[in-house]
């Protein structure tokens, strides 16, 4: 056992993460620090600071040695508890491994936390008998107060004063504790511990995409989202570029993934965020994501100039009306105003499209199209909408699909069945690219540096082979012979 209570983290990591395949496109950037749970780090940060431990351990999906690889980690930690953070899409995939743990480790306990167990923890428990507890919300306190009594070799009866807990008690019945209470300044939390990712001795890759995470919640309310809505916290930006230039001076990391689902957090914020990076000379560069209408002209100017190279904005559709029912809170003019701007200064945009959220319809979904080509921006990322739980939109599953996630069938909540929005997102896809203006905004024209116009260049070949192999296979002459080539080159079935 331990001097003090330890907990080992596990997770399943892809081996290489390319946000809509850009990688396939022609980007050289490598993005395998991304996938690492950025909430495994702060809460590894947090135990550190309160008198407890933790520590990491990550693994491959396929890979053989995995149960070897968490079972030497065990060994060597010896710890109280193992510990994991699950998103819902993630729980059938991961079981399997905490049922490994569990049989050869019966009496080692087994917490959950993240987006699912917080949506629904008494589901998660009378589902999944190996998991022991679930921490619901934000755990910082929740697991250093658990962790500790565990350590002290403390029981099921014991678990009640902890708030935001969900256990089975002595007779195998569900206990969910009290609430926990959140953070009202996230600024007293420790920096992540990124040590447990990346060693001084063995620096990141110049070309890796480092991730950095500055705020809590959301103020806005999107009806697809289980973020913790109108309890949205930030830190100070002096923090987030402490953070950018601890990396930069110890990893050796340019390259940053700014991965809040809202940044900056205001206009005055990032106004100060720029005053400290040029104040410092900082040589960094940076993705982020943000919201249509947040920035003017001269903001975005300012970002590109301190390293901005790229952003991803959250449009969803292009009908104001689907906009107004999923509780978006932007404009179609604010996205168009959005888009002019980064057009002009020439950072490279993508916009994030849903199809299929509640309402949807195919006129919806041309107007999203139209839109799509309107605003033109330089990637195009598609998704066929999945209501998760914790989100509203949820509550539009019919109650006999929604364990869905544990099938892989998701369900459609429109008019349209999922086979349908999945064939007019692969087209939307597809044929997005294979336009005259998109090439003189994108890779003839425009603003966008060399490397950013051979990334839509590339985009633009990739789509139109995709395009040319889709008109060739519905050809009785040469359906035959591209079907003999995909299963030779292993991309056919």
């Amino acid at each position: 056992m331990p001097d003090k209570p330890t907990i080992l983290f596990i997770a399943i990591v892809p081996p290489f993460y390319a946000p809509a395949g850009v990688k396939n496109y022609g980007l050289e950037r490598t993005y395998e620090l991304i996938p690492h749970k950025h909430s495994i780090l702060a809460l590894v940060a947090w135990l550190r600071e309160n008198g407890c431990d933790g520590h990491y351990v990550f693994v491959y999906p396929g890979d053989n040695s995995a149960p070897l690889k968490i079972g030497k980690a065990i060994k060597a930690v010896n710890p109280d508890a193992v510990g994991f953070s699950l998103v819902t899409e993630e729980m059938v995939g991961h079981y399997p491994v905490i049922g490994a743990i569990k049989k050869k480790y019966p009496s080692l306990p087994v917490i959950l936390g993240g987006p699912h167990a917080t949506a629904a923890p008494v589901e998660t428990l009378r589902t999944f008998p190996l998991i022991d507890y679930v921490a619901i919300g934000e755990g910082e306190r929740t697991l250093t107060e658990w962790l500790t009594l565990i350590h002290a070799g403390k029981g099921i009866g014991d678990m009640s004063e902890v708030a935001g807990l969900g256990f089975r008690d002595e007779n195998g019945e569900i206990v969910i504790t009290r609430p926990r209470e959140t953070f009202s300044d996230i600024n007293i939390l420790p920096d992540p511990a990124f040590d447990v990712i990346v060693n001084p001795d063995s620096p990141a890759a110049k070309r890796s995409a480092f991730p950095i995470v500055g705020s809590y919640g959301c103020k806005f309310f999107c009806t697809f989202c289980a973020a913790d809505h109108g309890n949205y916290r930030y830190m100070k930006p002096e923090r987030i570029v402490n953070q950018l230039q601890h990396a930069q001076e110890k990893y050796g990391v340019e390259y940053f993934a700014i991965r809040d689902s809202l940044w900056p957090p205001s206009s005055e914020g990032l106004d100060d965020f720029c005053d400290l990076v040029e104040s410092r000379d900082l040589k960094i560069h940076f993705h982020f994501e943000t919201r249509a209408g947040l920035l003017s002209e001269e903001q975005w100017a300012r970002l590109k100039k301190i390293g901005a190279q790229a952003v991803a904005v959250g449009v969803e559709s292009g009908d104001q009306d689907m906009l107004k029912r999923i509780k978006k809170g932007i404009t179609l003019d604010m996205v168009r105003e959005t888009f002019k701007h980064l057009h002009k200064v020439g950072i490279f945009a993508a916009a994030f499209f849903m199809l299929g959220n509640q309402g949807e319809t195919r006129e919806s979904i041309r107007k999203s199209v139209r839109f799509a080509t309107e605003i033109n921006p330089a990637l195009v990322s598609l998704a066929t909408f999945r209501p998760l739980p914790g989100t509203e939109a949820y509550e539009y599953v019919k109650k006999e699909d929604r364990d869905w996630w544990m099938r892989g069938q998701y369900p459609s909540i429109c008019e349209l069945t999922i086979e349908e929005l999945n064939r007019l997102r692969e087209g939307m896809h597809i044929c997005y690219p294979l336009r005259w203006r998109y090439l003189m905004q994108n890779v003839f024209g425009g603003n966008l540096p060399p490397e950013f116009r051979s990334v839509c260049l590339r985009s633009y070949k990739v789509h139109l082979r995709k395009y040319l192999v889709g008109i060739a296979e519905r050809s009785t002459i040469f359906r035959p012979l591209i079907h003999n080539l995909k299963k030779a080159t292993g991309k056919g079935e």
